[in-house]
C-alpha cells in the first residue's frame, strides 16, 4: 500500500533528481510511517515530506569572506601541484538506465555499457600516463547486434603519443585490428573526460578540468574574490555539509546559461566529495548532470582517489532515459618505489600497421628494418 502510494507521487524535476540520489535519511523516516495505521500515516507522511523540503531548501551555510578565501588559496594551490610520483588504477565502469527518476518503484537497470581498464599516471593532468582498455563495450547502431566491443591503449611518454588498437567486433565476434598510431602529443582521448570517468581520475580534485591551462580550481577561486565578480555574485563560496561532512562549497552563481558547483573536502586534501551542474532555458532550471563520490581511498601521504562514485546524467532528448554511470575501483597503489617509467612507452607489437604522425611515414613493424619499432 505504502509502495502503491509512493508510486503514484509525481515530483519537480531539480528537487526530485536530489532527492532521488541523497535519500539515506529519509529512509529511516518512512520505515517509521510503514507501521502506522492507514489513515494515521498519510497526513503524517505529507507533513513530514513538507518539512523535508522546506528544511533541504534553507540548509544552514556560512559565506566565506574575501579574507578566508585568500587564506584558502594557497592550500588549493599546493593540492593542485604534482600531486603523487607514479599511481596505478584498476577499474570499471558500467552504465545504467532509468526511464523515471522520480519513481522510486522503478529500479535502475544496468545495461551492456561497459568498460575495464588499467591506467598509469605519472603526475598531474599534463604529465605521463598510459591507459589500457581491456575491454569497451558501447552503443554504436540500431539492430539485432546494437552493441559494439573493443580494446586498445592510449599512453604519452612525456614526448610522444601513441595508440595501440588491438580488437574490434560487435554481436559476440571480435577480430584483431593490428593498427597503431604514433603521435607529437597526448592522443586526445586520453585526456578526455570519457576515460578519465573510467580511471576515477574525472572524480578528483587535480584532473577535474583535465589538463584545461585556463580552468583550475585555484585560478576559479581567484576570480572569485574579484572587484568585478563580487559585485555581480558571479560566484558562491560557503561551507555546507554535503554527504553527512562538511565541505567548501563553490559555485559559479546564477548565469544565464545556469550554474555549477563542487563539494571539496578539506579534511582529506579538498578531495572531491560532489559535483552539480545545472541548466537554464527558457527561465527553468534542470539539473543535467550530478556526480556522488561515495568512496575514497588515501593511496599516499595527503593523496586521496575514489574507490567507488555514481554519475547521473539526464535524457538529452526527451522520451530517453536517465543514465547512471557506475565506477568502481578494485586497486590503486601509489608512489611504488619500484615503477618502471618505461610503462608509458606502449609498445607497437610485430605486424601491426604503424601510421606515424610525426614523420608522416607507415610502415608495418617487423617488415620494415628502418621502420623504428625494429
Amino acid at each position: 500500500m505504502f509502495n502503491h502510494f509512493l508510486c503514484q507521487q509525481k515530483k519537480g524535476d531539480i528537487t526530485m533528481f536530489r532527492k532521488v540520489l541523497s535519500s539515506s535519511k529519509r529512509q529511516n523516516i518512512t520505515l517509521g510511517i510503514l507501521y502506522m495505521k492507514p489513515v494515521l500515516w498519510m497526513p503524517v507522511f505529507c507533513i513530514l515530506l513538507g518539512i523535508l523540503v522546506i528544511a533541504q531548501a534553507k540548509e544552514p551555510k556560512l559565506i566565506l569572506s574575501v579574507e578566508e578565501i585568500n587564506e584558502l588559496i594557497p592550500q588549493i594551490e599546493a593540492a593542485e601541484e604534482r600531486p603523487f610520483l607514479n599511481l596505478k588504477v584498476e577499474s570499471e565502469r558500467w552504465t545504467e538506465t532509468k526511464t523515471d527518476l522520480s519513481d522510486p518503484c522503478e529500479q535502475w537497470q544496468r545495461t551492456p555499457i561497459y568498460v575495464s581498464c588499467t591506467a598509469w599516471f605519472g603526475g598531474g593532468p599534463e604529465g605521463k600516463a598510459r591507459i589500457d582498455v581491456h575491454k569497451q563495450v558501447l552503443r554504436w547502431r540500431d539492430g539485432a547486434a546494437p552493441y559494439g566491443e573493443s580494446s586498445y591503449s592510449v599512453g604519452f611518454d612525456g614526448q610522444q603519443g601513441r595508440v595501440v588498437r588491438y580488437t574490434r567486433g560487435h554481436g559476440g565476434k571480435t577480430f584483431s585490428l593490428k593498427e597503431g598510431e604514433l603521435l607529437p602529443d597526448a592522443p586526445e582521448l586520453l585526456r578526455g573526460s570519457y576515460l578519465d570517468s573510467c580511471t576515477g581520475a574525472y572524480f578528483t580534485f587535480c584532473f577535474f578540468f583535465n589538463a584545461d591551462e585556463y580552468r583550475t580550481f585555484s585560478k576559479l577561486f581567484r576570480a572569485s574574490k574579484t572587484p568585478a565578480a563580487l559585485e555581480v555574485n558571479a560566484f558562491e563560496c560557503a561551507l555546507e555539509e554535503f554527504q553527512g561532512i562538511q565541505c567548501i562549497k563553490f559555485g559559479s552563481g546564477e548565469q544565464l546559461w545556469g550554474h555549477e558547483t563542487w563539494w571539496l573536502d578539506p579534511s582529506r586534501g579538498l578531495a572531491l566529495l560532489g559535483y552539480e551542474k545545472v541548466s537554464t532555458r527558457n527561465g527553468r532550471d534542470r539539473l543535467s548532470s550530478r556526480i556522488e563520490v561515495n568512496e575514497l581511498k588515501e593511496v599516499a601521504d595527503g593523496v586521496w582517489w575514489p574507490t567507488q562514485v555514481t554519475s547521473v546524467m539526464a535524457p538529452f532528448e526527451p522520451g530517453e532515459p536517465y543514465r547512471r554511470f557506475v565506477y568502481r575501483a578494485s586497486k590503486v597503489v601509489a608512489n611504488d618505489p619500484n615503477f618502471d617509467e618505461s610503462i608509458f612507452t606502449i609498445p607497437f607489437p610485430d605486424g601491426y600497421l604503424i601510421d606515424d604522425k610525426v614523420t608522416g611515414r607507415k610502415y608495418t613493424v617487423g617488415e620494415e628494418p628502418n621502420a623504428p619499432e625494429n
